[in-house]
């Protein structure tokens, strides 16, 4: 699989009584934003916990930044996105642009996560090296995709977002439970501002 570097994430309002039909059209955009936009990935789902609870969230990520300018223009053009803005029950409440780091997570999964969790923070530095020193955490309990990545637009820009996806809400508790034992995660958080960490419930 190609390697992204490069993700947009997309939070959108939507009225309950559309959710399903919204559901079922994201699912086409993605496929819209694989083959008209070289998009690597796509997933998306509903903010679980949080200040969105209950929104959409869209996660697509690209080899490269052209990719996403690629993204504004299968919008324009796919009759899934349409549907979704012309229907007058979803707005967007944020979209940002992020570049991705290679944390190193061994085996990688292409299969959908039940969940995922994603937490921001801003630090003085990247700390990459502290990152990938945690990540047999997740790894070894059941993480099956880690995103990690500086926020380069929106009112959020030059902070941290993690984005890891698991198989169930217990993969998600033994991995915490397991990052409370490391001293070295207890100095990662006095180094850093976590000001949003949220539970994301993933639909495709």
């Amino acid at each position: 699989m190609t390697t992204p570097h490069y993700m947009m994430v997309t939070v959108a309002a939507c009225d309950q009584s559309f959710v399903g039909q919204a559901l079922k059209n994201l699912s086409q955009l993605c496929e819209d934003l694989k083959s008209g936009a070289g998009a690597v990935t796509t997933r998306y789902g509903i903010m679980a916990t949080g200040e969105y609870t209950g929104q959409l969230i869209l996660f697509q990520t690209y080899e490269e930044m052209n990719g996403i300018g690629a993204a504004f223009d299968v919008y324009s053009n796919s009759d899934a996105y349409k549907t979704i803005v012309g229907s007058g029950h979803v707005s967007v409440t944020l979209r940002n642009v992020m570049k991705i780091e290679d944390v190193g997570l061994p085996n990688p999964s292409t299969e959908v996560p039940a969940y995922g969790v994603v937490s921001r923070w801003g630090a003085s530095d990247l700390k990459l090296d502290a990152i990938r020193d945690h990540v047999p955490h997740f790894a070894d309990n059941g993480a099956m995709i880690f995103r990690y990545c500086t926020i380069l637009t929106g009112l959020a820009a030059g902070r941290r977002l993690m984005a890891v996806g698991y198989p169930s809400m217990d993969s998600i508790q033994k991995t915490y439970e397991s990052l409370r034992s490391s001293k070295g995660y207890a100095k990662l958080l006095e180094e850093i501002d976590l000001d949003w960490r949220n539970v994301v419930r993933i639909e495709g």
